[in-house]
């Protein structure tokens, strides 16, 4: 058996670790020329840490992290609308229940337990098709990979998605988002708070990360994709159109180098019916998006690392995908609706509504924010039968 992953993102690296944990031996195919440090910062959740721990990661990827111990969802002037302890909820869980890390410090915990001989880079797929019993990966450079086995982790705009489920469909959320890395942490900014802050069709969130550094994300409504205005804003043109949220944030962005900025228009994608196909498993945003809202694309991804080597260890290749398939669709559906449903209200610009929303969502009983955070949060994943 010849497994080929497509993707050396988060979930091929996390699902490569899990097939090795069980004695697989994989190659992985990435587009890109080098493995660089590249984007900016993201928030792992309980879920997520759980997973990785199971991966036999955690250690490797909280050394990298920020530990998070309150999340605060406030108005443009600063005042709480809600408040989440997740110092509480990690001594509920008994392990770390949020971190935030620079995306490029996840991947190097990722690789930290791979074999650099593992990884051939400079390798784009374009396409994939089937040859009898096996798999034929196309590619940009004209080379034609075959295997028995392909875990597609190619993205949302994954190319073996494309060929096989030519019936999945990308989805845009109607907002743009701006993110960066700032030097340097304000005074009296608490490093262990994490915070998103609602406008009218705008929101602002900070969080410190290790080294002094601040991440941070802007986001505002769109009306379509790559829209020419939006693409020629500049830092100083986010700077003025956040000049009136509450510090740090205009310290912040003042801090900030302009040749940092990343733009993105925000797109996930339509739930699909199944993440398998034959021999072909999708994983992380090749199967199931998300938008960010919630921070949990790269928690999904890593979980479905986790859930694949554990059934792979013990169970039939055919018969593990399916089961695949049932603990994985309907969770990623679910979170994918929650997603869009906090996008939505986030995102609402209706200087009449506005103060109406904030004010529904600073009454939210406690009791149950707990409960929807614990559907999402509260996840077990059964050991990975290791070959050693």
């Amino acid at each position: 058996m010849r497994a080929v992953i497509v993707g050396a993102g988060i979930a091929g690296l996390a699902v490569a670790q899990g097939l090795r944990l069980i004695g697989w031996d994989t190659e992985i195919y990435e587009q890109a020329e080098t493995l660089e440090p590249l984007g900016a910062g993201l928030s792992l959740s309980a879920n997520a840490l759980r997973a990785l721990r199971t991966l036999g990661l955690y250690d490797a990827v909280t050394a990298a992290a920020q530990p998070i111990e309150q999340l605060e969802l406030l108005d443009r002037g600063g005042r709480r609308l809600q408040s989440t302890d997740f110092e509480e909820l990690g001594r509920r869980y008994g392990h770390l229940a949020m971190a935030v890390l620079h995306r490029g410090d996840l991947h190097k915990a990722l690789l930290s337990e791979l074999p650099e001989k593992m990884i051939r880079t400079s390798m784009e797929c374009v396409g994939a098709r089937k040859a009898d019993n096996r798999i034929v990966l196309d590619f940009a450079n004209g080379k034609a990979v075959e295997t028995d086995f392909v875990l597609a982790c190619d993205g949302i705009h994954s190319a073996v998605r494309k060929a096989q489920f030519p019936e999945s469909r990308e989805h845009f959320a109607r907002y743009t988002c701006w993110r960066a890395i700032s030097p340097g942490v304000p005074g009296g900014m608490n490093q262990a708070r994490l915070t998103e802050s609602w406008g009218a069709g705008k929101r602002f969130g900070l969080a410190a990360l290790p080294g002094e550094r601040v991440y941070w994300f802007a986001c505002c409504g769109a009306e379509r994709t790559d829209d020419p205005a939006l693409a020629e804003l500049d830092l100083e043109r986010v700077k003025d159109t956040f000049a009136d949220f509450h510090e740090p944030i205009p310290e912040v962005l003042n801090r900030t180098s302009a040749d940092s900025l990343i733009w993105t228009d925000i797109l996930d994608l339509e739930p699909m019916p199944s993440f398998t196909q034959g021999k072909i498993v999708l994983l992380g945003d090749a199967a199931h998006a998300v938008t960010p809202d919630l921070g949990q694309g790269a928690g999904l991804a890593i979980e479905d690392a986790a859930v694949l080597a554990a059934l792979l260890g013990r169970l039939p290749i055919q018969q593990a995908l399916s089961e695949y398939d049932v603990r994985r669709i309907d969770r990623a559906r679910r979170i994918a609706n929650a997603s869009r449903l906090y996008a939505r209200v986030a995102q609402w610009s209706n200087p009449l509504v506005v103060p109406l929303r904030n004010m529904v969502v600073s009454r939210i009983p406690q009791s149950f924010m707990d409960r929807q955070l614990n559907a999402v949060l509260d996840i077990g994943f059964e050991p990975i039968r290791s070959a050693a």
